[in-house]
């Protein structure tokens, strides 16, 4: 038996399948025509697309695990957190010294940040231009 919270019980009579309210819309002649959803909703992402945002996430993501290795005191000896800080340098390159401060630390920060949210938003540049 189902309990229903809230809601009056219907005869299958009662309901009646009606669309979805933004589906339809109404010219002045109250004639009910179907709307097209926007090109950015009616458009799937092609591979190249994906990928490119997955690129884009990657970057990212290798970028603030270094920065949580750094925060955190990671031992730099160990082989991965030697490969994660690695990676993180080299797709930091461009942004090496774009703020110069006097803790390291805090200039890896702020620079890795700012390397992270280009490549984000490049990426997803790049991949709504090559999703049309």
């Amino acid at each position: 038996m189902a309990l229903h919270l809230g809601r009056k019980h219907e005869t299958p009579e009662e309901t009646s399948p009606r669309p979805p309210r933004r589906a339809l819309w109404r010219r002045t002649d109250d004639t009910a025509v179907q709307r097209k959803p926007p090109r950015w909703r009616r458009t799937r992402p092609n591979p190249v697309s994906a990928l490119i945002m997955a690129a884009g996430w990657a970057a990212v993501a290798i970028l603030a695990l270094g920065m949580l290795l750094t925060w955190g005191g990671a031992n730099p000896g160990n082989t991965l957190v030697d490969a994660t800080l690695d990676a993180g340098r080299w797709l930091a390159t461009p942004f090496h010294d774009v703020f110069t401060r006097s803790d390291p630390e805090e200039q890896l920060y702020i620079n890795w940040a700012l390397a992270g949210a280009v490549y984000y938003l490049l990426a997803r540049a790049l991949s709504w231009m090559t999703r049309f």
